[in-house]
């Protein structure tokens, strides 16, 4: 057997340790500004990506390119030509290109392409809810073939589809939001430009809201599958080899609930940006009214003249296409305030009513009050008590329970029937319990009259 040296065993150790102790934020904190350039950079690093694409390139290229970006952008450099393109190329060199000293020519690194790549396809992304249909279809039909062939399994499943397929699906919503996005930075751009066909641009913004509302609707049914890969998981929860599933199953539960979680805040967006839309319409209207009357106010004062009449009073002379109108009356009209007779004729005196009080409808009502209160505290009790025993032992036979409420509340069905009531519907919200009935007569020797169908409830245990 053959033992490493001393010095090289060190080496291996630290290597290990620096492996295993890796610190993103202090390692990006030193690289930062050569991993992610400014905006400058990119835009010369995806014009030369464009053009080239993995094919080789002059230095001249590179230049050239720069010129261009630095014309299109408008700036202008405080250094010399020479001594700007030499610092960016230099600094491209770190991550993005390669440069071949024999050929003097360079290429894009595979960060370098990556980086162009990742850009290219999400902006040239477009959303489709029939894709997301297919993919969610897709998934859930492999999920049933790998949980009904012996040599598969639901392990399988995650690793050579679900991981697979979850970057599209999130990227078809990312895309749908960044619709939205759009569609209000546009709405803000176009109100800022004093455009005449404002209100045209207005209702196109409302159309492609609209739009964007049907995907979100389309991209909703598409997630119904989600639903159905969830029921089958909770069929596999009960399998006895669910223990090596658990994790697995969490994931894909935790990430449909991720996806159509971010989908409705996408159909909150929407349902909020519409009203201020419309809000903006009214109130532009009433700023143009306000601007056309002042313009006409403005074009009839100043196409209006002034005299003075023999008393020395100036008046105003409007232009002579504009009839003549009096403005106001000089001469106060009369104003009459009616008031009806019955304001000012005495009141008839009205007999005042003594009413008796009926103690004994007080008293019954004070009883059904009593009543209620005290079997809204037992059923209370009751659901405390079946919700301990569930955390303790993780399942109840439900029916004998059923008939030990009834007997120990003295027959009072009521307190039964509410308890019983109030644990299905709580428990059916909740995906820690399940609920079990078996159609199936359950009689009791104390109530003969009363037949109750077996039902069962048992918490999962998921991690």
């Amino acid at each position: 057997m053959i033992f490493p040296s001393k010095s090289l065993y060190l080496e291996l150790t630290l290597l290990r340790v620096a492996m295993t102790s890796f610190n993103l934020y202090k390692e990006t904190k030193d690289h930062y500004d050569l991993l992610i350039p400014d905006k400058l950079e990119g835009l010369i690093l995806l014009s030369l990506y464009e053009k080239f694409g993995k094919d080789e390139f002059s230095e001249d290229r590179i230049n050239e390119t720069i010129d261009k970006v630095h014309k299109d952008l408008g700036r202008q450099s405080q250094r010399n030509e020479y001594e700007r393109n030499s610092a960016i190329v230099l600094k491209f060199q770190e991550f993005f290109l390669w440069r071949d000293d024999i050929k003097k020519t360079y290429r894009f690194k595979v960060y370098g392409e990556e980086f162009c790549e990742k850009i290219k396809e999400r902006l040239e992304s477009r959303y489709s809810p029939a894709e997301i249909k297919r993919l969610f279809d897709s998934l859930y039909h492999e999920l049933l073939r790998h949980l009904n062939s012996p040599s598969l399994n639901f392990n399988l499943w995650v690793t050579e589809h679900f991981n697979r397929r979850t970057l599209d699906i999130l990227t078809q919503v990312e895309i749908l939001d960044q619709q939205v996005s759009e569609s209000v930075k546009e709405f803000r751009k176009k109100i800022k430009e004093n455009d005449q066909g404002l209100f045209q641009l207005l209702e196109e913004i409302e159309m492609s809201l609209d739009e964007i509302k049907e995907h979100a609707s389309q991209l909703k049914d598409a997630f119904k599958a989600t639903y159905d890969i969830e029921y089958k998981l909770e069929e596999l929860l009960n399998s006895p080899e669910s223990q090596q599933f658990i994790s697995n199953i969490n994931e894909v539960m935790n990430f449909n609930t991720l996806i159509r979680g971010q989908l409705e805040q996408v159909s909150d967006r929407i349902d909020r940006i519409k009203p201020r839309i419309r809000e903006f319409i009214y109130e532009f209207n009433q700023r143009d009214f306000d601007r056309k009357t002042t313009l006409f106010l403005n074009l009839l004062l100043n196409n209006s003249k002034q005299i003075r009449n023999e008393k020395g009073k100036k008046i105003l002379v409007l232009p002579t296409e504009v009839p003549t109108f009096s403005v106001f009356n000089a001469a106060d009209l009369p104003r009459f305030v009616v008031i009806p007779e019955k304001d000012i004729s005495p009141k008839i005196p009205v007999e005042v009513v003594y009413r008796k009080v009926n103690t004994m409808r007080q008293n019954d009502a004070l009883k059904n009050v009593g009543q209620k209160i005290f079997e809204r505290q037992r059923v209370q009790y009751w659901v405390k008590y079946i919700m301990e025993k569930l955390e303790n032992e993780g399942q109840l036979n439900y029916t004998p329970l059923f008939f030990q409420i009834l007997s120990e509340e003295g027959l009072i069905l009521s307190i039964a029937v509410k308890t019983t009531n109030k644990i299905i519907r709580d428990l059916s919200k909740n995906r820690t319990y399940k609920i079990t009935i078996v159609q199936e007569k359950e009689k009791h020797n104390l109530f003969p009259t009363i037949n109750l169908w077996k039902m069962y409830i048992q918490k999962k245990f998921i991690s």
